[in-house]
């Protein structure tokens, strides 16, 4: 019986000791992104266009004032002067796993999260005809994250930081206007496959099962650097930058 007891004691002791130094879990939550660029514009040619199959419309052509002109609504302007410059932070989400290795103090936590980001930028300028348009494109990056955090613990609470590699599954651009998403699927298509990026945050555990993270990550390597854009290459210098809001449960 007394063996019995001692066995049980060492397993539960043993089990014990691993659940204080292993723990892992599950997370969500939002993010906050923003895009930042050198800015840049394209000063182009202006260019009139007429689709063929638009001549035989009955209205192709109509009387302005005494003169003879094609009606506008035929008539495909290409803006010559467009300006990009970054927009404000988007929201976007998160979620995955993570695990926490934990040794007196100090911890050490690798996680696996899928993200999406998004991310404004304003695109404004003049047509052929002289007149002024602006447009906001929103661009998405759907990604697969792998943070590894190393922090303190101070009670419940903790102070983290560390380095984050940052895969792109997908980018898409959307518009108000077709040719303002031709031109930001030229300014994403340089976007690089892989990136790598810091996070620095504080996070709080209540109760040793919930656990709420806030960090700020900023970009270390680019997301593009040369683009072209109507034809003419930019250099200029991408990285996306982000808050981060979580919540997680630890098994």
């Amino acid at each position: 019986m007394k063996k019995l007891i001692f066995i049980v004691s060492v397993i539960f002791l043993a089990h014990t000791a691993q659940s204080q130094i292993f723990s892992w879990g599950i997370k969500g939550g939002v993010n906050s992104s923003k895009i930042s660029f050198d800015d840049f514009s394209v000063d182009g040619v202006p260019s009139v266009a007429v689709d063929p199959a638009d001549l035989s419309q009955p209205d192709f052509l109509i009387d302005v004032a005494g003169t003879t002109v094609i009606n506008p609504k035929y008539v495909t302007v290409t803006m010559p002067n467009v300006a990009f410059t970054p927009s404000s932070y988007e929201l976007g989400y998160h979620f995955g796993a993570f695990a926490r290795i934990k040794v007196l103090a100090l911890y050490i936590q690798p996680e696996l999260i899928f993200s999406q980001t998004n991310a404004n930028i304003d695109v404004t300028g003049e047509d052929a005809f002289g007149e002024f348009k602006s447009s906001v494109s929103t661009v998405t990056y759907t990604n697969f994250d792998i943070p590894v955090m190393v922090g303190i613990k101070l009670g419940p609470a903790r102070l983290c930081a560390g380095p984050v590699a940052t895969f792109k599954l997908s980018t898409e651009a959307d518009a108000a206007t077709q040719e303002i998403i031709d031109m930001t699927n030229d300014f994403t298509a340089v976007t690089k496959t892989a990136t790598f990026g810091a996070q620095v945050g504080v996070g709080v555990d209540i109760l040793k099962k919930v656990t709420v993270d806030l960090r700020y990550e900023f970009g270390l390597s680019q997301l593009g650097d040369d683009i072209q854009v109507a034809g003419e290459t930019f250099a200029t210098d991408q990285r996306q930058n982000q808050f981060i809001a979580s919540i997680g449960w630890m098994f």
